[in-house]
């Protein structure tokens, strides 16, 4: 299930082995965009726009590992 490849992805800490898994299959390169554009997030804390738009998207936000 997806959940379950989901959960899976979220526990791979090093951006570069999610990289590795994306260019195994198409299948994996379309679940791991979402995983690797939104891991590491790099802004000023007073950068609302960016806040806003976690604030928005959840989905996103789980991803999130660090700021």
């Amino acid at each position: 299930p997806i959940e379950l490849l989901n959960k899976l992805i979220g526990d791979i800490d090093k951006p570069s082995d999610l990289l590795s898994l994306a260019l195994t299959s198409q299948s994996f390169e379309k679940l791991l965009s979402d995983h690797l554009d939104y891991r590491i997030i790099q802004c000023s804390p007073a950068d609302r726009r960016v806040w806003q738009h976690l604030s928005k998207h959840p989905r996103l936000a789980k991803r999130v590992k660090s700021i």
